[in-house]
């Protein structure tokens, strides 16, 4: 009976320390194997029952016992409950992501003229029925993700530290709005569980992986990644969110992260990977190294139908993707002196994608959505991507 009482309490502490692992700290050697999903969901959603199952049966043992028995187990038990408490405190209290990363409670947006975020922030942007919002990516960084509305549409804003990915998704689902909770990350991206029905989501994918939605998706609401000072410049009427002064140290420590200016302590940050732009095109996935397009400053590139320009500021701060395809005819370009040149009219273009001078200005070439992100994120998540070749 001692052996077996040992036994169920030493399965106690396992099962709690599992379930926290599984989705709050789990080793990379793990992340990689998609049963690590299966795992934390099948512990999250059972370990209620598994605590009352293993106390029942220790409650059955310690009454099976003699005396004597229940004497010598007494300083044993204390001990591996103790660790047990410690263990549920950590990652049910203090080492999770509900708690690791408070959310926003009272966002807080200005007019350019009022903003006191830098210029050199990088931010997402949303332009929605003529009305244009910004978030700081340090914000979103640290939160995981912004509850809002733009133009009476609801939108959930959401970044992965851990991909360096930012999606703003359409909350909708069968008509009904959900809200979102921060469970941890697993397989390298969070994953988050809707307030309503308690299944979870990919933040990279906007998919429903577990529970009563598994396998809906969430509708992509296009958005742009770039400093705020170029996105004031194509949207001087945008509204910023403004960073919360309760925050402000580990908002300006993202900065410094996402700027390669620090380096994040632990062990899951240790090698940083190579940022890439990635695009979806028809099916077609492609990433495009953007440290070499920062070099570069503009790439020509063709996927299936789609013909592509891909920019990168002058300053290095902001990538930006056209289709070529203008009233039928596909433009050719040239970059020399910083300035942006369509071969046929020898028009000149900005980094916007307007062209400002010559015989096609006024025009406007349309956006194509492009992702910055780590490499090992997008090839997780777009197993048949290729890589253009610089």
């Amino acid at each position: 009976m001692v052996t077996l009482f040992y036994i169920a309490l030493i399965v106690l502490v396992l099962a709690e320390l599992v379930k926290g692992l599984s989705a709050n700290g789990t080793p990379p050697i793990l992340q990689k194997y998609a049963w690590q999903l299966d795992l934390a969901y099948f512990m999250w959603s059972n370990i209620l029952y598994i605590r009352i199952f293993l106390v029942v049966i220790l409650a059955f043992l310690c009454w099976s016992m003699t005396p004597a028995e229940c004497s010598s187990v007494l300083i044993p038990t204390v001990i591996l409950g103790a660790l047990w408490a410690f263990i549920y405190w950590l990652f049910n209290l203090f080492w999770v992501g509900k708690h690791k990363f408070d959310p926003l409670k009272n966002p807080v947006y200005t007019t350019a003229a009022q903003n006191k975020i830098p210029l050199s922030e990088q931010i997402m942007g949303v332009d929605w029925n003529g009305v244009q919002k910004a978030y700081p990516v340090s914000m979103i960084f640290y939160h995981h993700q912004v509850a809002d509305t733009i133009s009476d549409q609801p939108i959930w804003v959401t970044y992965c530290g851990l991909c360096r990915s930012g999606r703003i998704y359409d909350v909708l689902i069968d008509g009904q709005a959900l809200d979102f909770g921060l469970v941890g990350a697993i397989t390298f991206n969070a994953v988050f569980k809707d307030n309503q029905t308690g299944s979870w989501w990919r933040q990279e994918t906007g998919e429903a992986v577990k529970g009563k939605h598994s396998g809906k998706l969430l509708q992509d609401i296009p958005m742009e990644q770039m400093s705020l000072e170029n996105w004031l410049a194509k949207h001087p009427n945008s509204k910023v969110l403004q960073q919360d002064s309760k925050y402000q140290k580990i908002y300006n420590f993202l900065t410094s992260v996402m700027n390669y200016e620090a380096s994040f302590p632990g062990w899951h940050r240790q090698e940083t990977p190579r940022l890439i732009i990635g695009l979806e095109i028809d099916g077609h996935s492609r990433a495009y190294d953007w440290e070499q397009l920062q070099k570069r400053r503009m790439v020509l590139d063709s996927i299936g139908n789609k013909h592509l320009l891909l920019l990168s500021s002058k300053d290095g701060t902001s990538p930006f993707a056209y289709d070529r395809n203008v009233g039928g005819q596909v433009l050719e370009f040239e970059f020399n002196n910083n300035e942006i040149t369509d071969t046929k009219t020898n028009s000149k273009w900005n980094q916007f994608g307007q062209c400002i001078e010559g015989e096609m200005k006024g025009t406007q070439l349309s956006s194509v959505q492009i992702y910055q992100q780590f490499i090992r994120a997008w090839a997780s998540f777009h197993t048949d991507t290729t890589y253009y070749q610089f």
